[in-house]
């Protein structure tokens, strides 16, 4: 079943933040008054502007989506991020990454151990859905609400996220996944208009009993996208470094105004 859009995030995060006005006098004088002239030049750089979206047309809780979930259940939602930046002011590609949060119903990071193995089951990534970042799709391979549902043996076919993603190793921890948007090429690129979806559907195994259930709980899986411009750095490595330190500056910086 296709949906409209149900929800839409921008985040927005520094492109070029300058405007330089560099004013040039190239004085040439002789020895007679009438040989003096004076030249001016004038380079007027524009401010860069990066904003990523972050959508899930394919996910709808006010229709039903993630309510009451049983062993079989399986639900389209496809977290796609996009370079959305206007193309007034020339290219402005940018390195862009997906955060998976494994919370429990109230939003606190989950820490039990099997918990969030059973969380991470259900999330999968199907190559043939047709979904897109303004609209829903559909899959052959997990399919929405497919009866009797789909047995781990067949989830485990799937891989969890697009490997147009990459799992950061080094920022991920037990309930937080982060993923670096890598690309066809392995350079990590989003240009302006492209687009990337993190997984496509959410399915609780069939064999699962009321054991895993309970142990699943009520829980919400919170997807973030972060972005930062290309240009200025030397590859994907430098640029999310810097993008760390700015993310941290920003929140020692909502802490000091508390």
């Amino acid at each position: 079943m296709k949906r409209t859009n149900s929800k839409k995030n921008k985040i927005k995060t520094a492109g070029i933040a300058a405007v330089l006005l560099v004013l040039m006098f190239v004085g040439i004088q002789g020895t007679l008054a009438y040989l003096t002239s004076r030249q001016s030049l004038t380079n007027t750089f524009t401010v860069g502007d990066l904003e990523i979206g972050l959508q899930e047309p394919d996910w709808n809780p006010e229709e039903g989506d993630g309510v009451n979930v049983y062993p079989g259940y399986s639900v389209y939602k496809n977290p796609t991020v996009k370079n959305i930046t206007p193309a007034k002011n020339g290219e402005e590609p940018c390195y862009a990454r997906m955060r998976i949060l494994l919370a429990d119903g109230s939003g606190t990071p989950v820490t039990d151990a099997g918990r969030l193995s059973l969380m991470k089951t259900m999330i999968r990534y199907d190559s043939t859905y047709t979904g897109s970042y303004e609209q829903a799709g559909t899959a052959k391979k997990l399919v929405q609400g497919r009866i009797p549902g789909y047995f781990l043996a067949e989830l485990e076919t799937l891989p969890m996220i697009n490997p147009l993603f990459e799992i950061d190793k080094d920022r991920s921890t037990d309930n937080e996944i982060v993923c670096n948007y890598m690309g066809d090429d392995g350079k990590g690129i989003l240009k302006i208009g492209e687009q990337a979806v993190l997984f496509t559907a959410l399915a609780l195994p069939a064999e699962w009993k009321n054991e895993q259930i309970r142990t699943l709980g009520d829980f919400q899986i919170i997807v973030k996208a972060e972005a930062i411009q290309a240009s200025g750095f030397a590859g994907q490595k430098e640029a999310l470094a810097a993008l760390d330190m700015e993310l941290q500056a920003e929140g020692n910086s909502a802490a000091d105004s508390k």
